[in-house]
């Protein structure tokens, strides 16, 4: 491929197309959870006639109108920066993933099609009938175009880093990671959605005017929050699964990120995943506290929940290799510590993450469904929901950072080794594209 050199350095291009498909991935997600969510929602408002659910169901419409207007930019910006700093790299992975890509674009498509639909026709669908089930078929269609279209996307995230022969196309599509990664992104999509979602109905909450809608946004943000919070618990399950098959599928890959120069991404995002048990509990105690405050089970489980889930938080996120975390080395020459071996100390704190937020997350739900009524006719605004709102924020903010990291994380595996496609396509394989060829003919 003969292309004039861009001449200037290479770090700019990785910079370039680091930011332009984080921020992607990071919306991509976020449609990909609210369309499912809203799309259950829709149900629940179909099937009960409740007006909550409607509302909560126009809101997560919305939001997901916005999110896919604006991953259609960034998914734009995205396609010209891989043709413009990594022509070679973008060629190759296009010619392989050929189908994957083309029937994504047209999934995505038909997802725009249908959330726009079931957005814009909200008032068309009011009257009921045939008209009020064909608006909820748009939420499912447009639900379903999301996830299909993430399955194909996932093919290719994953054959970067644990590829198949480029001819063998079945191959490909079931490499060592494809079914554990995109399983994985199923929770997180609908961790990262739902306590977004929540973020958003806290801060509805706090600009409510009215006791209606302040009673709407507390009972929408909790409603949400239980949903992400559910998925978060799953995750480290399907995960461990998921660092099984790569250790596997691509053993020098699972060593840079467990043992090698990328393991203190690793602890960021279990110091993330734990913040995010840890708050996300700290709300369930606020939500709990302030609804039942003579339950003595409650005020004795629920702090003595949180001491222990603070305590695993900060043992999970122990580095091992202390000389791997950057800047480190100025402080200690100590090479290991022995409180960050994965095995037993990771496992138990891990363990008494999902355990105890397990724990909390039933005793939300339990409490949810008996307070329902007192929560819809609250009428004032005190500190301790404002409180409540904060921590909400607090969590989809963490949880925006876990998306993120993990997604450095998984790119970080390959780069750190050299690797633009594990084991075929190197960065000096796209050099040529920055300095020119060496030599020319």
């Amino acid at each position: 491929m003969d292309l004039d050199p861009l001449n200037i350095p290479m770090l700019y291009g990785r910079i370039a197309i680091a930011a332009a498909a984080l921020s992607h991935g990071l919306f991509a997600t976020l449609v990909v959870g609210s369309a499912v969510i809203g799309a259950a929602v829709a149900t629940m408002a179909y099937l009960t006639d409740r007006p909550s659910y409607r509302r909560l169901a126009h809101t997560i419409a919305f939001a997901l109108v916005v999110s896919t207007a604006t991953i259609s930019f960034l998914g734009v910006s995205l396609i010209f920066a891989l043709n413009i700093f990594w022509p070679r790299f973008w060629h190759r992975i296009f010619r392989i993933m050929f189908w994957p890509f083309v029937l994504e674009a047209g999934l995505f498509l038909g997802e725009a099609v249908f959330a726009y639909s079931w957005f814009y026709l909200w008032d068309w669908s009011t009257v009921a009938g045939w008209r009020r089930r064909l608006h909820l078929t748009f939420a499912w269609l447009a639900a379903l175009c999301a996830v299909v279209a993430m399955f194909l996307i996932d093919i290719t995230a994953s054959y970067m880093l644990t590829p198949h022969p480029p001819d063998s196309a079945w191959a490909n599509i079931l490499n060592p990671t494809m079914i554990h990664l995109d399983l994985h992104r199923w929770f997180g999509n609908l961790t990262w959605a739902g306590f977004t979602l929540a973020a958003l109905c806290a801060i509805g909450f706090l600009r409510a005017g009215t006791p209606e809608d302040r009673t709407h946004y507390r009972w929408a943000a909790a409603f949400c929050f239980a949903i992400g919070f559910g998925a978060l618990l799953i995750m480290p399950l399907i995960g461990y699964h998921y660092l099984l098959n790569l250790r596997y599928g691509q053993p020098q890959a699972f060593h840079v990120l467990m043992l090698g120069r990328r393991s203190w991404l690793f602890d960021l995002v279990a110091l993330l995943y734990g913040l995010l048990v840890f708050t996300g509990s700290g709300y369930i105690a606020s939500v709990v506290f302030a609804r039942a405050p003579t339950e003595s089970m409650a005020r004795a489980f629920l702090p003595l929940s949180l001491a222990v889930l603070g305590a695993a938080a900060l043992l999970l996120a122990q580095p091992y290799h202390l000389q791997h975390v950057p800047g480190l080395w100025r402080l200690t020459d100590q090479v290991i510590n022995p409180w960050g071996k994965m095995q037993p100390h990771k496992y138990f704190a891990l363990t008494f993450l999902v355990l105890f937020g397990l724990a909390n997350w039933l005793y939300f739900l339990r409490w949810f469904p008996q307070a329902r009524q007192q929560v819809l006719h609250a009428e004032h605004a005190g500190r301790r929901e404002r409180r409540q709102s904060y921590l909400l924020i607090t969590v989809a903010v963490a949880a925006m950072a876990i998306m993120l990291g993990m997604g450095w994380v998984r790119e970080s595996a390959r780069a750190v080794d050299g690797y633009l496609i594990y084991g075929y396509m190197t960065f000096a394989d796209e050099r040529p594209t920055y300095e020119g060829c060496d030599p020319c003919p």
